[in-house]
């Protein structure tokens, strides 16, 4: 970042390096203001009006107020207006009003901090520089000219208050400029469009872990046989204190109040108003309500309508039991047990799951190695391709609406969602020769077998947006850091949830 201390530096502007055809050159425009509007947005100026001021916070002991014809509520007029330009419209409802308003207090706190350190870095607009914008400035044009006229028409408030705008947004442009501009090398650029050009086309066939057959889910279910034995509890739940729980266990052991009626008007839990019963559940399923080991089967082998003595539950409540059928042994032709088998493996099991499907897979994949699509058709697996996509790990160079290296379309393969930020399958992708079959890949929940299809290079006429674009993401990735840093500083006080409220709940 370059800095001086004299008082007459004036900026000057950038050198156009624009290169191509005018698609480029219009999208770097786009992306160029994008990359600063919320650092050197100038207010439109206006007349000024008397209002009320109402403190969001501050920067560095500034005040962020509301207040008419200042900044800030000239942030909030912008934001609205850039909202509604892309489609948001206002109704009226307060998320549109705390999204325009939180955005234009993010604005201004940016504003006096750049401020400030562009006066820190020594920046400062001479007086020439000043006068030559205001004969350029709209308000004192006439047939594309400087009109006198227009000048000596308008007040000195108006003129003194524009000078001054003109000021802090040039040094703000000035020091975000300084801060921000990149410059790659060119051995940079060529790295880059390296990756870029050199790509893959994959073909793949996909083995889900929810394709695990029930046979295996009924046969782990069968080794396991007493966690899918069946009981039914009632419950009453205190968390006020052990000796409440001790108490109404009590009345309700001596028959002074009944076990409904104590779930029903002193229990917390989700079957109070079903007189304390949880309904019939599988053993694995009840076992989450209990502290112990111990515990849990101390209340599973009482006798069907006994109580249980008071226990401490896991999250630190009280808790009674009553037995409303004793256990019974599994029903494995039930459908209701197999749900139950498949819902305790994904959340338990997760790794048995894994070996079955990656050593189904390992047998595709040894099968597949002479003729990758006759042995899926032959298994009667569905084969799946890429388009060529490059060496672009987590998209880190897309500008949202396309990608500067080009990018894995995962459009119609959500098997690969992600898999451009896995780091297993783009090194294997990516080191595989054309034709070969990798070992299983798990990626999503699957075990995918892949055959690299195609090594292509990349025409020379495909990077030539990645010169252009590139010095651009990095502005706008510095540009996004330096505001982040600033809404972090501890300079910033942030009052805007108070204030936002208070403004809200006025006008309506």
């Amino acid at each position: 970042m370059s800095s001086t201390n004299d008082k007459h530096v004036k900026p000057e502007a950038k050198e156009n390096r624009h290169k191509g055809n005018s698609f480029v050159y219009i999208g770097t425009v786009v992306l160029l203001v994008i990359t600063i509007i919320a650092f050197v947005f100038v207010p439109a100026m206006g007349s000024m009006s008397d209002g009320g001021d109402l403190t969001f916070g501050s920067w560095d002991g500034k005040p962020i107020s509301f207040i008419q014809g200042g900044y800030f509520s000239n942030q909030v007029q912008q934001t609205k207006a850039e909202f509604e330009s892309q489609g948001y419209k206002d109704t009226g409802d307060q998320f549109f009003a705390y999204q325009v308003w939180r955005r234009a207090f993010e604005n201004t706190a940016v504003h006096l901090a750049l401020l400030d350190y562009a006066r820190d870095a020594g920046i400062a607009v001479s007086d020439a520089y000043i006068d030559r914008k205001m004969i350029e400035h709209q308000a004192f044009q006439e047939d594309g000219a400087f009109s006198k006229r227009k000048y000596r028409e308008a007040t000195n408030s108006f003129k003194l208050a524009l000078r001054k705008d003109i000021e802090l947004s040039t040094l703000k442009s000035r020091y975000v400029s300084d801060s921000v501009s990149y410059s790659p090398s060119k051995a940079e650029i060529e790295f880059l469009s390296s990756m870029a050009r050199s790509q893959r086309a994959i073909e793949y066939v996909a083995f889900p872990f929810n394709a695990y057959p029930d046979s295996e889910k009924l046969a782990f279910a069968k080794e396991h046989a007493d966690l899918w034995r069946r009981a039914r509890l009632s419950r009453v739940t205190i968390t006020s204190s052990l000796k409440e729980a001790e108490q109404i266990r009590e009345k309700v052991g001596n028959a002074t109040l009944s076990f409904e009626d104590a779930a029903k008007n002193h229990s917390t839990d989700a079957y109070a108003s079903k007189g304390g019963d949880m309904g019939p559940g599988f053993v694995w399923e009840l076992k989450d309500d209990f502290k112990s080991d111990d515990d849990f089967n101390a209340v599973l082998s009482l006798a069907k309508g006994t109580v249980s003595d008071v226990l401490e539950t896991p999250s630190g409540a009280w808790a009674f039991y009553r037995v409303e059928e004793s256990t019974s042994a599994p029903d494995f032709d039930s459908d209701e047990l197999l749900a139950s088998v498949t819902t305790y493996m994904n959340r338990n099991e997760k790794g048995r799951i894994e070996d079955w499907i990656v050593a189904s897979a390992s047998s595709f994949a040894a099968s597949a190695a002479g003729d990758f699509g006759t042995a899926a058709t032959k298994a009667g697996f569905e084969v799946k391709e890429t388009r060529p996509f490059p060496l672009n790990y987590g998209k880190a160079l897309d500008i949202g609406y396309f990608s500067l290296l080009g990018a894995l379309d995962t459009t119609g393969l959500p098997e690969l969602n992600g898999a451009d930020s896995d780091d297993r399958f783009l090194e294997t992708v990516f080191t595989l020769e054309a034709g070969e079959v990798s070992e299983p890949l798990i990626v999503n929940d699957n075990a995918l077998v892949v055959r690299l299809k195609e090594i292509r290079q990349a025409e020379d006429g495909e990077m030539s947006l990645l010169e252009s674009y590139y010095p651009i993401v990095v502005e706008q990735a510095v540009s996004a850091e330096l505001a982040s840093a600033i809404l972090k500083d501890p300079r910033l006080e942030d009052l805007f949830f108070g204030a936002f409220a208070r403004v809200y709940s006025a006008s309506n």
